[in-house]
């Protein structure tokens, strides 16, 4: 940005400071944040957000804008953590990056990393981090290869780290979720004699022996969990990753309901949402689109190509248009071509937007 832009920015970051002060309001919230955004201090647009969700509590405005600072602020700090590796390979980087990849969702780039970790040290540490990046896949997608290689890396990182907690109460809180509930008491009894006499483990395997008679295997638990899409402690009829903001099922409805455009679909996770297809059907989109996902991410990752934006089938049918984003996966099924502002309403929908600053220009 040139001087003199960033001068003018900072004008406007001082007028919409008094508008704000004058007129609290989302729109003068909102408005402060993007000027901070224009200058690039995601900093700024982090705590502004912050103060306008303490006073709009659950504001899909203010919440988007500090979704996408954070994510930038990521963005930031893995280009300077990959620098930083290149130049002097230390442990507390590489830990920092998969950890900020993790929080990111961006589990197979996590696991991709922490396997590079592993090649160059054969750090323990490098195996639970993997392992965390597995476990993340699987509660993402739910497919039970995931999940059995998660188990297959928990059990690793547990060799390698024979005297840590962390890798047995990774793989106790993944068996606990598909409900493999033998295999929980036997973790659990693990971390007894690593911690005899702790009163939660305790009370916990007192639990788990009333829930292990008849329980499934693992492998018995994950093909459960790949066919029904559904862990153990989901809510019946809800999916707990969806955007708590109430904006998805308006945005597929409107979508759906225009002229050519069979069916509108978000998954994440487990769940799926569809509009236009019922029944059977609705299940049959809903699975082929989350196959198409996890199918174009392995393929993106196996050959190199980075990160999988959008899938296009185009045939007698029409168009089936598939985005993954950042928080969930969506399809449009059309009779023609997809038009200009069905992608961005996708877009929208899934995650994939333009930058802060882009946005408000």
């Amino acid at each position: 940005m040139s001087w003199m832009r960033r001068m003018l920015t900072r004008g406007r970051v001082r007028t919409a400071r008094r508008k704000l002060a004058q007129s609290p309001s989302i729109l003068s919230y909102a408005q402060l944040a993007r000027e901070h955004a224009r200058l690039g201090n995601m900093q700024e647009v982090l705590r502004v957000c912050g103060e306008g969700l303490d006073m709009f509590p659950g504001n899909p405005e203010l919440l988007r804008l500090a979704d996408r600072a954070a994510q930038l602020e990521r963005e930031d700090r893995t280009r300077e953590l990959h620098r930083e590796l290149r130049e002097a390979p230390r442990p507390a980087l590489w830990r920092e990056l998969c950890e900020i990849l993790i929080r990111g969702g961006r589990f197979e780039r996590a696991e991709e990393c922490a396997r590079e970790w592993y090649a160059a040290t054969q750090d323990g540490q490098a195996l639970l981090m993997r392992a965390r990046s597995r476990v993340g896949r699987f509660l993402d997608g739910r497919h039970r290869e995931d999940g059995r290689v998660a188990l297959e890396l928990c059990e690793a990182a547990a060799r390698a780290l024979p005297r840590e907690q962390e890798p047995l109460r990774l793989r106790l809180k993944l068996v606990s979720r598909i409900g493999a509930w033998m295999e929980a008491r036997r973790v659990v009894s693990q971390l007894l004699e690593m911690v005899p006499g702790e009163p939660a483990l305790e009370a916990r395997f007192r639990t788990l022996l009333s829930l292990s008679e008849g329980s499934p295997t693992p492998e018995e638990a994950l093909l459960e969990v790949e066919k029904t899409g559904r862990l153990v402690d989901d809510e019946p009829g809800e999916n707990l990753e969806l955007p708590q903001d109430g904006s998805i099922r308006p945005r597929l409805q409107e979508l759906a309901s225009e002229e050519g455009v069979n069916a509108a679909i978000y998954v994440r996770g487990g769940t799926a949402l569809v509009q236009g297809p019922r029944g059977a059907t609705a299940d049959r989109a809903a699975r082929a689109v989350r196959e198409m996902v996890h199918s174009s991410r392995t393929a993106a990752r196996r050959l190199g190509l980075g990160q999988a934006i959008e899938v296009r089938l185009e045939g007698e049918f029409g168009t089936l248009m598939v985005s993954p984003g950042e928080l969930g996966s969506g399809a449009l099924w059309c009779n023609g071509q997809v038009l200009a502002w069905h992608e961005q309403a996708l877009a929208e929908l899934t995650g994939d937007r333009p930058s802060v600053a882009e946005a408000s220009s």
